[in-house]
């Protein structure tokens, strides 16, 4: 399944030397860059509101609600990493 992915990844961005790059490759790459960048948002406005609530004068409410921040951060970073980075890392290993 995951070489599967691979190879339309690859098919998408044009790896075929008789294909060109698609036009929608430029979007998937946007929703990549925008996927990480929620992940990153989630996650420290997560461990902001985590900590808030843990200093803050402790208020259960906004402790659980960074935990779950924090978790829904993580969820799209690893999504992120499953579609953006995993494709990408047997390229790199073949530059170093």
């Amino acid at each position: 399944m995951q070489r599967t992915i691979g190879r339309a990844y690859q098919r998408l961005r044009g790896a075929h030397p008789r294909r060109p790059r698609s036009g929608i490759s430029h979007l998937l790459e946007l929703a990549c860059d925008a996927l990480l960048a929620a992940s990153a948002l989630a996650l420290l406005s997560g461990l902001d509101l985590a900590l808030w609530g843990l200093f803050g004068g402790f208020t259960m409410e906004r402790l659980v609600l960074g935990f779950v921040l924090v978790g829904c951060g993580l969820v799209l970073l690893f999504t992120w990493e499953r579609l953006a980075w995993a494709p990408l890392a047997p390229q790199l290993d073949e530059l170093s």
